[in-house]
């Protein structure tokens, strides 16, 4: 980030509280959406680390979504159930993602 803008944000009076919400953090929002975007997706593909190293943890205590739709369908045989749980997910994604690209989108 450019010191100058908080140099000149500064000048014009701000406390160091007014810099941050009316400076910094327009600044960075962005980058942090993306990074949250993609944080949700790498907690979703870590399905086969947990799996494998925890043989899925502690019954159902430790479980993230697609651990636990996986526990639910395979070794408790309700594929049903499992599928549900799996579903649950996607208009949530969805609606983040669509979300976070209108606002990427709106800055630009």
């Amino acid at each position: 980030m450019n010191p100058d803008v908080h140099e000149a944000a500064e000048i014009d009076g701000a406390n160091a509280w007014q810099r941050f919400w009316r400076v910094t953090l327009p600044l960075i929002k962005p980058i942090m959406l993306v990074v949250v975007l993609f944080s949700m997706i790498a907690t979703f593909a870590d399905f086969q680390l947990i799996y494998v190293l925890t043989r899925g943890g502690p019954y159902s205590s430790t479980h993230v979504f697609g651990t636990y739709a996986y526990e639910i369908a395979m070794r408790a045989a309700k594929l049903g159930q499992g599928a549900s749980i799996s579903l649950f997910l996607f208009p949530f994604l969805l609606t983040v993602i669509i979300f976070q690209l209108w606002y990427i989108r709106r800055s630009d």
